[in-house]
């Protein structure tokens, strides 16, 4: 279907198709309901505040993934509270297909989000996935200007600072220092890849965020500054054509590969193995970049 014709749906035929067109829905759709984003905003807030919506069978899940793109992408206030409905959800029912491209999306509302996050993250009662989602939706929310820089440092530092939080939580204010390049925070970090280093010891396959040995060449000028691109990630790269033939020849291989082992393939798409390249472009191993920002 080309523009023309997605102009030409109904608003009910054109929210249908995140129901009914998997992961394959093109950018010219997504372009349409952008387009109409001021009468379309509440049907797609609708779908994303179902919680029946996070638990359908395919090809109807992928319907929750498209309204939370589409939201974020209005880059409006009137989208945040949808967007923090979705941040609870995605996080209570594993989606990270949503969870890891939120924080780029709330820092395209830019200041406006950054209250209503904050409370998120200082609210024990959300959870630690859902508070490190929040806490990194802050960085984002923050990096268009200095005024909240600051207080996001000094969030993470404590958290980072408190056995007590939650392992996940800490790890991801962990990153953000290195990330913001927080160099006062040296000693912390270093007790901190102490600490990883000594889970490591523990469970070899555990993999730290990282290590006592690592961290001034995180954080000095050579590292440069590729983990900010976390923060600034075009989530609508996922509707473009080379990346929806990339996860269809993905599903195809893993189905022969279920088909080969006599097994089902999985009900849902997984991310990438925790041992290969971030899909956020990092260069870190999946396990050492994103998985730990979101989990």
């Amino acid at each position: 279907m080309d523009t023309p014709r997605f102009r030409s749906l109904t608003d009910d035929e054109l929210v249908d198709l995140l129901y009914t067109a998997a992961d394959r829905l093109p950018r010219e759709a997504v372009d349409e309901f952008l387009r109409r984003s001021r009468r379309l905003l509440p049907r797609l807030a609708e779908i994303v505040a179902d919680k029946r919506a996070w638990t359908q069978q395919l090809p109807e899940w992928w319907a929750v993934v498209h309204a939370t793109y589409i939201l974020g992408a209005m880059e409006t206030e009137e989208a945040l509270i949808p967007l923090l409905t979705a941040l609870r959800w995605a996080d209570a029912f594993d989606c990270d297909w949503v969870t890891e491209d939120l924080p780029s999306m709330f820092g395209r509302i830019g200041e406006a989000a950054y209250g209503p996050l904050m409370a998120v993250v200082h609210d024990p009662t959300a959870g630690p996935g859902a508070r490190s989602v929040a806490l990194a939706s802050t960085v984002a929310a923050a990096l268009g200007g200095p005024r909240h820089r600051a207080e996001v440092v000094e969030t993470s530092a404590r958290i980072l600072a408190d056995p007590a939080e939650p392992l996940y939580l800490r790890q991801t204010a962990a990153n953000i220092l290195v990330d913001l390049k927080s160099g006062r925070h040296r000693d912390l970090l270093l007790a901190f890849g102490r600490e990883e280093a000594a889970r490591h010891r523990d469970d070899p396959e555990y993999q730290g965020v990282f290590y006592e040995w690592e961290v001034d060449e995180l954080l000095s000028d050579r590292a440069g500054n590729a983990g900010l691109d976390y923060y600034r990630r075009d989530w609508l790269a996922f509707y473009d054509p080379e990346e929806i033939e990339k996860r269809q020849e993905r599903w195809r291989r893993e189905e022969q590969e279920a088909a080969e082992r006599e097994e089902s393939p999985p009900e849902r798409p997984a991310r990438p193995d925790l041992g290969a390249p971030c899909p956020c472009g990092s260069g870190r191993p999946f396990g050492h970049c994103c998985y730990l920002r979101m989990h």
